[in-house]
């Protein structure tokens, strides 16, 4: 600006009339600049004091939490022959099929539920190595890894669901406790339950490799095989879309109930599931039954009235059976009971070369002399 006047000297109305040619110039806006910064910097003030205020009042929300599950429906691939990827086949069945089916009627049942996501290892008739499937379980930060099988037997005679699950701490301790839950719920279904079991390799880890291999990545995992398909009585719980379908609701049931889920509630907050971790690693029984011997006494009514005995100390006898021609043949495996000694009726002649075996849960058998 300009305040000098012709002669050079500074005056009032020199600056005064430069003043207002300026005012002329510039746009209003340039002028209340100063105005606006102190309008701005008090609103802002107010607006922080009224985040403050509002944060005081209403809690801070948090995040509900959240169990995330995966699915492994067992075997799989389109090989023909390759006994890993068909599973168990029997009734012009393969084993791979009818694991996805359960799988996905448990994803479907479980969705239902709050807080938990599940997870699928393959959704498709597709091969994956266990290394693969435990992988997959960790990329999706998986809490728990549920191997879903059906079983078959050698001599095609056992029947049941049984649980396998680490042998070590806390994924023992994880694992039995869904393991049985599970079973709780196949057992009302009407299958027998052989039990939560564990099973060791010649160097001392555990023998399955999807549990191996998941326990190494910090994942329990647990197989569930629901039933045999070469045994009638089992077969009749998975012969269909809706047994299968059935199968895969009750074991979703059975995780639920374990967890504490609710269906169709979403909860602040989960019970924590009681879990006694053992010290030392839960060792399979690797012994049949002991001290197993038979009598046989006739009655008035002309049966053969027979005193069987079985002692089990690591685990518990499951099964009998017997043969009436030395061990050429057997009878249908029968359930053992809740004693060592059990009773029961036969028609016999009395000329018959009987022969007995006891089984534990474990599949291991002694028999007595012909």
């Amino acid at each position: 600006m300009d305040t000098k006047d012709r002669s050079g000297k500074l005056t009032g109305p020199v600056i005064l009339a430069q003043a207002k040619i300026l005012e002329k110039r510039l746009p209003a806006e340039a002028l209340q600049v100063p105005q606006k910064q102190e309008e701005e910097a008090v609103k802002g003030e107010t607006e922080q004091r009224e985040d403050a205020a509002a944060a005081m009042e209403e809690p801070e929300e948090t995040e509900a939490p959240s169990l995330r599950i995966v699915l492994d429906p067992g075997h799989g691939g389109p090989g023909l022959t390759d006994e890993q990827e068909l599973g168990a086949i029997y009734r012009d069945t393969y084993e791979k099929y009818l694991t996805l089916e359960i799988a996905r009627a448990m994803e479907e049942e479980l969705s239902q539920y709050g807080n938990v996501e599940v997870f699928l290892t393959r959704d498709t008739d597709k091969a994956m190595t266990l290394k693969e499937r435990a992988a997959y379980a960790e990329s999706v930060g998986a809490d728990l890894l549920v191997s879903l099988h059906l079983n078959a037997s050698l001599e095609h005679n056992f029947y049941g669901s049984e649980v396998f699950v680490s042998a070590f701490d806390w994924f023992y301790a994880r694992g039995a406790g869904v393991g049985q839950s599970i079973l709780n719920q196949l057992t009302d279904y009407g299958f027998v339950s052989k039990g939560v079991k564990t099973r060791l390799g010649s160097k001392g880890a555990d023998y399955y490799g999807i549990i191996r291999e998941c326990k190494s990545l910090g994942i329990p995992a647990l197989i569930v095989e629901h039933g045999y398909m070469d045994e009638d009585s089992d077969w009749s719980r998975m012969c269909t879309e809706e047994a299968l379908r059935d199968l895969g609701q009750r074991d979703a049931r059975g995780l639920a109930a374990y967890f504490g889920l609710e269906k169709g509630t979403v909860l602040g907050e989960l019970p924590k599931p009681e879990e006694s971790i053992p010290a030392y690693a839960v060792a399979p029984d690797t012994t049949p039954p002991e001290e197993v011997w038979y009598k046989k006494e006739l009655q008035r009514d002309g049966r053969y009235l027979i005193t069987l005995h079985g002692a089990e100390r690591e685990s518990r006898v499951m099964y009998y059976d017997y043969s009436l021609d030395g061990g050429v043949t057997y009878s249908r495996l029968n359930l053992w009971g809740t004693k060592e000694t059990i009773q029961f009726y036969l028609p016999l002649t009395g000329e018959e070369e009987l022969v007995f075996r006891v089984y534990n849960n474990y599949e291991l058998r002694t028999g007595t002399d012909g």
